[in-house]
C-alpha cells in the first residue's frame, strides 16, 4: 500500500484529542481472502491463540482470544461457531453497504414503532461486524452508535438454535451476561429479546431488539413475539430495497461514466498522436533539454493512463460488471509500467509519482521511502495502485510530507 501522511513542523493548535477505540470491520477486508486472513489472526495488541480449529464446538469457559469469538456461548442453546460460515455472513454484510452510514428515516421509524409497542425504552437495528456491533437505528438518546461483539446480546442471538426469538428475562441471572459491562452499568440491561436479521441467502446479520433496565421474568407472550418477527421482517425488507436501489444508483453512474469516457475518447486520441509528432520531430527534440523531454514523456504516460481508464469504463458498462468481482483468469491482461502484464515495478512507480508531486506547487519537502520489505515488483493492475495526492496548502504549508510505500499478506490454509 502507499500512504501519504503530513507531519506538522512546528507549535500543534488546539488540544490533543484521543480517538475512540476502534473495532475491526468487515468494510476494511477488499475480498473473502483478506477477510479469512483477518479473522484467522487476533485483533492488534493480542496475543495469538495456540493453533486449533475453528470447525468444532467451543467450550463455555475457554478464553476467547479473537474479536469475533462470542464468549461464554451456550453450546446447549446456540451453533458453535464456523470460520467458513462467518466469512460467508461478513460477505453477506458488506454487500449492503449499510455499516457506518447515517441513520434513516425508514429505520428509526421501526425502532420508534417498537419501542411503543414493547414499551421498552431502549430498541435496535443492530448489525454484528468482525469485532463490533453498530447500531443502524436506536432510540436511547445520547446512546452510542456501536459497542464491541463481545459484550454483545445480538452476538448470542444470531448464533442461538432459535429461528426466531432470543430472549434474556433477566440478564442479572443469567450467567452469560451477569457480569457484563452493559448489565453492571450503562444502560444497566436487565432484560433482553432480539430477531435475527436474515438475509433471503439465510445469513443472519443482526438483530432488531428490545431491551429494558428492569427484568421480565415472563419474557414475551405469543402475539408479542409474532410482532417483533415482523417488525424484524420490515426491517429486513428496508435492508433488502436499500441494496437494490444502491446498486440502481451505481450502475446508473457506470452508465454516466461510460458515456463521458466514450465523449473523451476522440480528442484523447487527437492529444495522444500530436504528443507522438512532437516527439517524433528530431528538430523540435533538439531543443529540448532533459527535464522538457521528461515532462513530454509524462505526458504521453499520462494520455496512455487516461485512455485505459476510459476503456475500462466502457468495458465495464459493456458487460464486465458481473465478471469483475471474479478472480482474474491467468490468461487476462495485466498491463504494467514497463508493458509487461500483472507487474508494476515499484521504482517506476515511485518516479511516477515524483513527477506527479512536482507539478504541485508546494512550500514543504518531499520524503519519499520504501519499506526494505516491498519486493522490487509486484503482480498488479497499476491502474489499482495509485496513491491520492491531495495538497491543501492551508495544512501542509509548515509541514513535511512522507509517502511510504509498504505491502501486507497472509497465507490461508
Amino acid at each position: 500500500m502507499i500512504i501519504m501522511e503530513s507531519m506538522p513542523c512546528g507549535e500543534t493548535s488546539g488540544p490533543i484529542v484521543i480517538p475512540p477505540p476502534r473495532y475491526r470491520t468487515v468494510m476494511d477486508c477488499e475480498d473473502e481472502i483478506s477477510l479469512r486472513c483477518a479473522l484467522m489472526e487476533p485483533p492488534p495488541g493480542v496475543e495469538p491463540s495456540p493453533p486449533r480449529s475453528f470447525l468444532g464446538p467451543c467450550p463455555i469457559d475457554r478464553q476467547i482470544l479473537c474479536d469475533w469469538q462470542t464468549p461464554r456461548l451456550d453450546l446447549a442453546t446456540s451453533r458453535p461457531q464456523n470460520l467458513n460460515e462467518e466469512v460467508k455472513r461478513l460477505m453477506a454484510l458488506k454487500e449492503y453497504s449499510i455499516l457506518d452510514t447515517e441513520h434513516e428515516e425508514q429505520f428509526e421509524r421501526i425502532t420508534a414503532l417498537a419501542s411503543r409497542i414493547f414499551e421498552a425504552p431502549i430498541c435496535l437495528v443492530s448489525l454484528v461486524d468482525i469485532g463490533r456491533q453498530w447500531f443502524k437505528s436506536n432510540t436511547l438518546i445520547n446512546f452510542y452508535s456501536l459497542d464491541s461483539r463481545q459484550v454483545s446480546f445480538c452476538a448470542h442471538a444470531i448464533q442461538s438454535y432459535e429461528e426466531d426469538v432470543f430472549i434474556v428475562p433477566d440478564a442479572h441471572e443469567d450467567p452469560r451476561f451477569k457480569d457484563s459491562g452493559l448489565v453492571t452499568g450503562p444502560p444497566y440491561i436487565r432484560f433482553y429479546a432480539g430477531v435475527p436479521l436474515k438475509s433471503p441467502e439465510g445469513h443472519k446479520l443482526g438483530t432488531l431488539c428490545i431491551i429494558d433496565t428492569k427484568p421480565r421474568p415472563q419474557g414475551l407472550s405469543l402475539k408479542e413475539k409474532q410482532n417483533l418477527r415482523e417488525l424484524t421482517q420490515m426491517a429486513m425488507d428496508t435492508m433488502i430495497h436499500r441494496k437494490q436501489e444502491m446498486k440502481r444508483i451505481v450502475e446508473e453512474k457506470s452508465r454516466l461514466m461510460a458515456c463521458a469516457a466514450h465523449d473523451l475518447m476522440s480528442p484523447l486520441t487527437g492529444i495522444q498522436l500530436n504528443l507522438g509528432l512532437l516527439m517524433e520531430d528530431e528538430s523540435f527534440s533538439n531543443k529540448l533539454d532533459s527535464h522538457q523531454k521528461d515532462l513530454m514523456k509524462s505526458s504521453l504516460r499520462c494520455s496512455e493512463i487516461i485512455e485505459r481508464i476510459c476503456k475500462t469504463a466502457i468495458e465495464n458498462f459493456r458487460g464486465d460488471l458481473v465478471t469483475r468481482s471474479k478472480p482474474k483468469e491467468n490468461n487476462q491482461e495485466l498491463v504494467d509500467t514497463d508493458g509487461e502484464k500483472g507487474l508494476v515495478t515499484i521504482s517506476d512507480l515511485v518516479k511516477n509519482v515524483e513527477r506527479v508531486v512536482a507539478m504541485y506547487p508546494k512550500n514543504v519537502p518531499l520524503f519519499i521511502d520504501v519499506d526494505e520489505d516491498v519486493p522490487p515488483t509486484i503482480a498488479s493492475d497499476d491502474l489499482k495502485v495509485r496513491p491520492a495526492c491531495i495538497f491543501d496548502s492551508s495544512r501542509t504549508l509548515n509541514s513535511i510530507l512522507h509517502l511510504y510505500c509498504a505491502t501486507s499478506s497472509c497465507s490461508v490454509q
